[in-house]
Formats: structure tokens, C-alpha cells, sequence
């Protein structure tokens, strides 16, 4: 029997793949191990010796040993979806942004400075958005509307070590993210709480996906070999759109059912 191992995610996984040994391990409590080019994921419940990695750990700030957890993944030549090289390249929000524009996607423009003593040199005109580092889920991001704020959270930012971004803020009615499975695309318009996008849903509907963002998303899915991704897309009221980010470990919650299965059988093909 092929053993299928979940690396965090959602519990309701093993309900999709009958017939296989389903494991789910988190990153947080495991260790990796390659020996004799065979690899071995331990932690208190025993060792697995997996066939197939479906990676599950979205949203967070990446640490050194994930990037080492995938690494081995690529090394030992096991199955990850998506693969462990995609993973890596994601991981990295500069390196997400970097594929996005030079692939002439409408990402925003942003300033970028490798150590917060060069805050002085992101500063543009009012409001714009500070982020730090590769954090995700609304984490490590400020809006700032004038000369006072800006001061005070320059004074905050001190602490960090990590580089930081300014980008020009967007005055969105609403998100759309669209999903791509394999060859299939899906559209979800969401309305957040408030500034930050995908940050807090209130609100969501599934929609007909524009033909346009569908060729963008498959795009971006053929040059980074990704079996799933979603681009995140911002919707002004003038009716300017632009990409927040890429996520190749998008969350499935309020879309259809065939995504969940469609990812599935991604999963026992490999």
C-alpha cells in the first residue's frame, strides 16, 4: 500500500484517498531524515517512510528548516505537490513578485530596502503599505496615511532585521482569487473586514472566471510547474486590477467540491 504523507493542512484529507496509507504530520513537531537516499519524516507518533508528499503549510513566515525540509524533499526524488522546488521559489515573497513581473503580470510596484536603516529611501507620497519580511495572513503589514504615523512606525520597525517593502496602497472594492487545478480555473470574489486583503473574509461568492485572468493564471501556473496555484487580484472602483501575490498552498474553503478532488487525483497520478 502507498503511503500518501500530509504535511499540515486540513483533517479532512484521508476522505479522499481510500485505499492509501494516509499519514499527516505536522512541520512544527517532525524531522526529516535522508538515509541511503530514502527519506524518513519523525516525530512522536513514529517514522514514515513516504511515497508522495502533499505539502500543506501555507500562510506563514517561512523558517531555515522548512526550506531544509523541502530541500530533502527534492533530494531524495520523492513526489511533493506542489513540487519541492515550486514550494521553495513561493516561499520567498520577493522571488514570488520577481516571477510576476517578469512574466508582465500587473503586480504592484513597490520600494524594497534590505535593512530598516533605509526606511528614509521607501518613503513615497501618502497612503502606502509597509511590509516586513515574507510574512503572510495580514501579518507584518501597516497602512500609513501621514507624516506622524510614518515616524512612529519607523521608530517600531527598528526591532526587525528582515527587509522591507513600500507599496503604493490600493483603494480595492474587493478581491478576486482564482484557483487553477490542474487545467481547471475557479473565481471567488471576497470582501475583507477592512484595508488588508484576504485578511479576515466577511463575504464571498463564487463567480464566472474572465477569460483574460484565466489565460494570466495559466500563464503563471505552466512557468512556475505548479499543479495548483491562485492569484490574488485587486478591483478598484475605476476598474483598474492589479496582483496582490501568488499562493501555491491556497486554502480550498468555499470553493466547489471538484477542487478537493481534482487535487486528489493530482496527488494519486504522481
Amino acid at each position: 500500500m502507498k503511503t500518501i504523507l500530509i504535511m499540515n493542512g486540513e483533517k479532512y484529507w484521508p476522505d479522499y484517498f481510500r485505499g492509501y496509507d494516509v499519514i499527516q504530520k505536522k512541520v512544527q513537531t517532525s524531522e526529516f531524515v535522508v538515509k541511503d537516499s530514502s527519506l524518513y519524516v519523525i516525530d512522536a507518533e513514529g517514522v514514515c517512510k513516504p511515497d508522495i508528499v502533499l505539502w500543506r503549510l501555507g500562510a506563514v513566515n517561512p523558517q531555515a528548516k522548512h526550506r531544509s525540509m523541502l530541500e530533502l524533499i527534492e533530494y531524495s526524488g520523492i513526489p511533493c505537490v506542489n513540487s519541492a522546488s515550486t514550494l521553495l521559489t513561493g516561499y520567498d515573497r520577493l522571488s514570488m513578485l520577481n516571477k510576476l513581473k517578469k512574466l508582465g503580470l500587473p503586480v504592484i510596484d513597490f520600494n524594497v530596502a534590505t535593512h530598516i536603516t533605509q526606511l528614509k529611501n521607501l518613503e513615497m507620497n501618502f497612503p502606502f503599505v509597509i511590509k516586513v519580511g515574507n510574512h503572510h495572513g495580514g501579518y507584518g503589514k501597516s497602512l500609513v496615511t501621514n507624516e506622524e504615523q510614518w515616524n512612529e512606525l519607523k521608530d517600531l520597525l527598528f526591532i526587525h532585521e528582515d527587509y522591507v517593502t513600500a507599496e503604493r496602497f490600493i483603494n480595492y472594492q474587493y478581491d478576486i482569487r482564482y484557483l487553477a487545478v490542474q487545467d481547471k480555473v475557479w473565481a471567488m470574489k471576497r470582501r475583507g473586514r477592512y484595508w488588508k486583503a484576504n485578511s479576515l473574509t466577511q463575504d464571498y461568492q463564487l463567480i464566472e472566471p474572465e477569460k483574460g485572468w484565466i489565460e494570466k493564471v495559466k500563464e503563471l501556473q505552466g512557468n512556475i510547474k505548479a499543479d495548483i496555484v491562485a492569484i490574488d487580484v485587486l478591483q478598484t472602483e475605476s476598474g483598474e486590477q492589479f496582483i496582490l501575490e501568488y499562493n501555491d498552498i491556497p486554502g480550498l474553503s468555499g470553493f466547489p467540491e471538484e477542487a478537493k478532488t481534482e487535487l486528489a487525483e493530482i496527488v494519486k497520478g504522481k
